[in-house]
């Protein structure tokens, strides 16, 4: 078997750039969740107090996110950096890579959603009874500056994130980066919920915009709990992509390809790919086949990072 892991500096570099972006953006939005609160408190808007209380969640779920990213680069049980790329013996004798510290990021993605979700939960609660009985907000130009400062920085950070998520497939970078949307999309209904509430003379408005927040996080928790959880049960998204490998191999190569084998590995794919060859064929001629093979498919599929040749012997 010909196997090997390119692509696996360029994710540590990923992995390391994420967590300087995922720590500023933490840093900030518990900055803003404090004065959007203390804020809140002072002007009676619920929809402020919503959007601070959605600010220090996703604050919370930025810091799962970051240390995600840390303990995706830390060392296995044997001392050896995953990103290094470290292999063990197994039954059979053949070599495959230990490649589970690369699913910690996507399992951090996955316990933010559930925060999420409890976060909107609160939030609605809080909400109903402002309905009921609704609160004259006070000191309501303070509380519209907070709201245009937070969605604007909470804008910013979300397109650094996403940036960064873009260029190295990072799941939980990618849920940090929709979060911070969602922070600043909330402020902006906030912002408008205040105007409506004091200038149109309609307090309800106050506690409808928190409401819209809450359903903002519910609908992003639903794609965040999607997306993570295929990545942790090992499911392919594009089951087809199995026979278009297979026959770029058959046809660039000349080889029959017996088997293929995908699975996500954190941020990339894992192929393992078994070939019907010759019993003619020198180990100098495979190695050359096999690098070819990973060539080409590298070049046609480019999320396939890790990718292991096997030979079948013909009978």
């Amino acid at each position: 078997m010909d196997s090997d892991s390119s692509g696996s500096d360029d994710h540590t570099l990923g992995f390391d750039a994420g967590r300087r972006v995922s720590k500023i953006t933490f840093i900030t939005l518990f900055a803003i969740g404090i004065a959007e609160v203390v804020i809140g408190l002072v002007s009676n808007s619920v929809v402020l107090i919503a959007d601070g209380i959605d600010s220090f969640g996703d604050s919370a779920i930025t810091l799962i996110v970051l240390l995600g990213l840390f303990f995706a680069t830390r060392h296995n049980n044997n001392g050896n950096s995953s990103s290094n790329n470290s292999n063990s013996n197994v039954g059979n004798g053949t070599i495959q890579p230990r490649l589970g510290y690369y699913k910690i990021e996507s399992f951090a993605a996955f316990v933010a959603a559930i925060g999420m979700v409890g976060m909107g939960i609160v939030i609605i609660v809080r909400a109903v009874e402002a309905l009921i009985d609704p609160i004259e907000i006070v000191h309501p130009e303070i509380a519209l500056v907070t709201l245009a400062l937070a969605a604007g920085i909470s804008g910013y950070r979300a397109i650094q994130m996403n940036r960064i998520a873009g260029k190295y497939n990072l799941l939980s970078l990618k849920a940090g980066a929709r979060n911070a949307i969602k922070d600043s999309m909330a402020s902006v209904i906030g912002f408008f919920s205040i105007l409506v509430a004091v200038y149109l003379g309609f307090p309800q408005a106050d506690p409808l915009g928190a409401i819209i927040i809450a359903a903002f996080i519910f609908s992003i928790s639903y794609y965040i709990l999607k997306d993570s959880s295929l990545v942790l049960l090992d499911v392919i998204q594009n089951p087809q992509m199995v026979e278009q490998v297979k026959a770029l191999i058959e046809k660039s190569h000349g080889v029959k390809v017996s088997s293929i084998s995908l699975r996500p590995i954190g941020p990339f794919l894992h192929a393992d790919i078994s070939v019907v060859l010759d019993g003619s064929m020198t180990v100098a001629e495979f190695k050359k086949l096999a690098g070819s093979i990973k060539k080409s498919v590298r070049k046609r599929f480019p999320n396939i990072q890790r990718l292991a040749v096997i030979i079948e012997e013909q009978l």
